[in-house]
């Protein structure tokens, strides 16, 4: 090699080198000059979520069933089902997609749909025979997880109590036999 390729080949080492120093000083520096202050407690403020148990009685804040039902429309139910209508169905003998097919849930069965891989825990609720009482449907909606610990249903729920009531009347109606609601 000669002592001029030798001296080109330095200089772009230095030049790779110098450009690495430089990256490196500017990324301290500007660490120095925009540092965030860190949290007194790491994380966010979160509702609680603490799973109730299974058939878990309504939540303190929820204005009571009557009440919401008084005011409640069938069509804006049908509306807001179009959110679950990305996993359910509603239709008479309608398939079972991600989530069992709807018709007729409400006055039925939990776990209704013979064709449908429930989780254990609905399972196990299923073979008590606990049925879906609009009361339970309007918590269960709320907060799939929190209601239910251990349902697949990974939705994160309808927190608006009227929503909740809109799609319960609009529910009701999708059955044979809607059952009787409660009144205020």
């Amino acid at each position: 090699m000669s002592s001029s390729s030798s001296f080109e080949l330095n200089k772009i080492a230095g030049a790779i080198l110098g450009t690495l120093m430089l990256s490196l000083g500017l990324g301290i520096v500007s660490g120095e000059y925009f540092k965030s202050e860190k949290p007194a407690k790491a994380g966010y403020e979160l509702p609680d979520a603490t799973p109730a148990a299974a058939g878990a009685p309504a939540a303190a804040q929820d204005p009571p069933l009557a009440e919401v039902l008084a005011k409640a429309s069938a069509d804006r139910g049908a509306a807001i089902f179009k959110k679950c209508a990305a996993c359910h169905t509603d239709d008479k003998g309608g398939k079972n997609g991600v989530g069992p097919n709807l018709f007729g849930v409400i006055g039925g069965p939990k776990g209704h749909k013979d064709d449908f891989a429930y989780s254990d825990a609905v399972k196990a609720l299923h073979d008590k025979k606990e049925t879906w009482s609009a009361d339970d449907f309007y918590h269960f909606i709320k907060g799939p997880q929190a209601f239910i610990k251990g349902t697949k249903m990974t939705f994160v729920g309808l927190p608006k109590p009227q929503d909740r009531a809109d799609v319960l009347l609009y529910l009701n109606s999708q059955s044979d036999k809607p059952i009787d609601l409660p009144k205020s």
